[in-house]
């Protein structure tokens, strides 16, 4: 008898992140649809979140000491924590016969430091290649990465894979730049638009609108206090606008650490307005409220992804080129704008332009998901193919 593929489903899941959430949801159900027999477990920041919400094993990515036992490891440059993390990854690669990274944004270094999630990937990827584990990056998200540490410890990671595939042309022409050989990678959508959706009411033709507004704690690539406050004092300035021209605004939010951003608004518009935002917990919830929704501004990235999954148009403060992308691919890539000091005007001429005419660019942006989801479709049959493939 035959004994079932182990496959352990490897990212920053259960943290608060509702797009890397999201990715190992809709990975997990491909699976279970095309790979009925498999084992899966998963490899992540919070193992307890991610059983309870998908019945599924988890093991936490990395261990670290508490109290003063972790200032000691500190002092000693990690490298008691880091050794019983190395051995750890060989004990727990036993029980499996691959490591796939679903989608998110494996390949940056965005909020972190080299001994932070880049550290992570880099030991996985080495035990995996060590030990002669299939090791498969699906659909995921590249650069910039700043620190060379972390470009080094990326660039290795990378290298020891069987299969990649890249969630833009951006992602992969980034590997390519450190030194990857990716003319054999595929670029694919983001896989989570691969997950099936229920219709969405249509669009509104005429004015008033209500917008969905994404509400994140945005200081910068690296946590720079003026952009923060510049962001959101013009979050304040839009919302007090769009009313003023009879619109209503729907405050998103996509993971915990926004919520900080999302009170803080709510204070300073000093109303008793219901603008939601209270009651989301993963991007099912986001979705949720974007249907009421008749446009959407956003600068996190999984917000920008549930609009387009429900064929609203819509306006990107972007913090990366990954946003950007994004948006050309869905049709509507004339709605982008850098999210550091962004220009507020061009905010309002964007609105402006879509307001003139809403169901056009619904009608763009669902022809060009529905072509999203044929290429993912297609880019199934390749990784299920990679997981069945004896290692080299």
């Amino acid at each position: 008898m035959t004994r079932p593929l182990r496959i352990a489903l490897v990212g920053g899941f259960g943290n608060g992140n509702f797009g890397n959430d999201a990715s190992l949801k809709t990975a997990l159900l491909m699976i279970q649809r095309r790979l009925p027999g498999a084992q899966v477990e998963s490899i992540c920041d919070e193992p307890s979140v991610v059983t309870e919400r998908l019945g599924i094993d988890a093991t936490r990515i990395a261990r670290r000491p508490t109290g003063w036992l972790k200032h000691l490891d500190t002092a000693l440059l990690r490298i008691p924590s880091g050794s019983y993390n190395w051995l750890r990854a060989f004990w727990i690669l036993r029980r499996f016969d691959a490591l796939l990274f679903p989608g998110t944004g494996v390949f940056d270094d965005y909020r972190t430091g080299p001994m932070g999630f880049p550290a992570q990937v880099f030991r996985w990827s080495v035990v995996a290649r060590l030990m002669g584990r299939k090791l498969l990056f699906y659909g995921v998200g590249a650069g910039p990465i700043i620190n060379p540490v972390s470009r080094f410890f990326l660039r290795i990671a990378a290298a020891c894979a069987n299969y990649r595939s890249y969630r833009d042309s951006g992602s992969k022409a980034f590997m390519e730049s450190i030194g990857l050989d990716e003319h054999n990678s595929a670029v694919i959508p983001d896989i989570v638009i691969g997950k099936p959706t229920a219709e969405a009411p249509p669009v509104r033709t005429a004015a008033p609108f209500t917008i969905g507004l994404g509400v994140m704690s945005y200081r910068g690539w690296r946590k720079d206090e003026a952009i923060g406050a510049d962001y959101q004092d013009k979050l304040v300035r839009f919302v007090r606008w769009a009313e003023a021209q009879g619109h209503s605004v729907r405050l998103l939010v996509a993971e915990p650490s926004d919520m900080r951003a999302f009170q803080r608004l709510k204070q300073r518009l000093g109303d008793n307005i219901d603008r939601g935002g209270d009651e989301m917990m993963v991007l099912a919830d986001v979705m949720q409220a974007i249907r009421s929704c008749d446009l959407v501004i956003a600068s996190r990235f999984h917000i920008l992804i549930a609009g387009l999954k429900l064929s609203r148009p819509c306006i990107s403060l972007s913090y990366g080129p990954k946003h950007d992308l994004l948006l050309a691919e869905a049709g509507v890539g004339e709605f982008c704008q850098p999210a550091d000091y962004f220009d507020f005007d061009l905010l309002v001429r964007h609105i402006e332009t879509i307001a003139a005419d809403p169901p056009r660019y619904s009608a763009i942006v669902a022809e060009r998901v529905t072509a999203m989801r044929e290429q993912l479709a297609a880019a199934e049959d390749a990784i299920v193919a990679a997981l069945l493939r004896q290692p080299r």
